[in-house]
């Protein structure tokens, strides 16, 4: 019994000295993720009449409420992500998004937002080799609604900029404040138009982001250029593009101020007409005033010029089955026409980590074809836990 003992307490032993042994050699496993919870309200007081109208149409509400009253629950997203290195130069991470109010191009309600390797060539400051799934970089607002200091995205995130992307990127440090990212993609519609089919062309997309920082840590301002074009449709002429600048300025330590422009356009040979052009752009202002309180104020616009016009397809608006937004077929307004977005937001940090944030605006929009000025006032809440 004394032996046995004693090989179990020695085997102990060196299982130990062997997990000691493999942590040294690999990082543990980083965990982190959020919940985020929302209740909201909007109604189309008059004449609604695109797709994307609505304080809730971004991947929350269902397409009826396009014209009817909504009030309703969400969880926005259940998020697990995971992270481990292996030495020094190389990484994997996968971001898992689960939420029972978005389907995505599969059916399914999980989501695989980000899933990559990356690997460090040791080459002047050192060059970032990723492959596989990754955020696009592109625009004003980040991809999580958690990261928001209001409840929604604005407009111009939701109808014209791609947000997840599969292909491979390289990314180099100029300087601590200089970034420049490249990468070649299979499309820009977050995958939802699957490569090899016949909707989409066999050429990749690619695209940039070049980026500068300045200012002290914990209250730093950026500004950023993203560009990004590629064969979107079935033929090689088909091409979609975007260009996008975009930046977030501290004005002081308690006062931010954000600013976005954006032009994109889609080839006619995308929607069978002529090309499809979008403007679009945001101005944001964002003041803390305490160490737990803030606000922000937000005007957002896009004016779809030409889209859905007599003898063409209308993409059919940004609607909640494609979370990830598009540049070639199924983003814009779904109409040719503009829309206005007037927003205020309050915020309360909780404690570390938990945030709860409410959001009042309202949609004003009016097709080019007529049909009358719509209005679509609403409000909703957050409830954000990050860990």
């Amino acid at each position: 019994m004394r032996k046995l003992l004693v090989i179990a307490v020695a085997v102990a032993l060196a299982s130990l000295a062997a997990a000691d042994l493999r942590a040294e050699e690999g990082s543990e496993l980083e965990i982190s993720g959020n919940v985020t919870t929302l209740a909201g309200w909007q109604r189309p007081s008059k004449n609604p009449n695109l797709g994307a109208d609505g304080i809730l149409n971004d991947a929350l509400a269902a397409p009826g409420g396009l014209t009817t009253d909504t009030f309703g629950f969400f969880i926005d997203q259940v998020e697990l992500d995971l992270a481990k290195s292996f030495g020094e130069n190389i990484r994997i991470r996968a971001d898992l998004d689960f939420s029972p109010h978005r389907v995505n191009a599969g059916g399914g309600q999980v989501e695989i937002e980000q899933g990559y390797v990356t690997a460090n060539i040791p080459a002047g400051n050192g060059i970032e080799f990723l492959m596989g799934r990754f955020n696009s970089g592109i625009g004003l607002d980040p991809i999580d609604r958690n990261e928001l200091s209001t409840v929604s995205f604005s407009t111009v995130h939701r109808t014209l900029l791609p947000h997840n992307i599969t292909g491979m990127r390289f990314g180099y440090d100029f300087s601590e404040a200089t970034r420049l990212e490249a990468y070649v993609v299979n499309n820009l519609n977050g995958d939802v138009t699957a490569p090899g089919t016949a909707a989409d062309s066999d050429i990749p997309s690619f695209g940039f982001n070049l980026s500068y920082m300045w200012g002290d840590e914990g209250n730093k301002s950026w500004l950023k250029f993203n560009g990004a074009g590629g064969p979107e449709g079935p033929t090689k002429k088909g091409w979609s593009f975007l260009g996008d600048l975009n930046g977030n300025f501290a004005v002081s330590d308690a006062f931010w101020i954000g600013a976005e422009g954006v032009y994109r356009q889609d080839d006619g040979g995308l929607i069978g007409a002529e090309n499809a052009q979008f403007i679009g752009g945001q101005l944001k202002g964002r003041y803390a005033f305490s160490d737990v309180w803030d606000g922000t104020l937000r005007y957002s616009f896009v004016w779809d010029l030409d889209e859905g016009q007599a003898g063409g397809i209308p993409a059919g608006g940004l609607v909640p089955a494609n979370p990830d937004g598009a540049v070639g077929i199924g983003s814009g307004l779904g109409v040719a026409g503009t829309m206005h977005t007037l927003s205020i937001a309050t915020g309360y940090q909780i404690t570390d980590g938990a945030r709860f944030v409410i959001e009042g605006g309202v949609d004003v929009s009016r097709p080019s074809a007529g049909g009358g000025t719509g209005f679509t006032p609403g409000i909703a809440g957050m409830f954000a836990y990050s860990f």
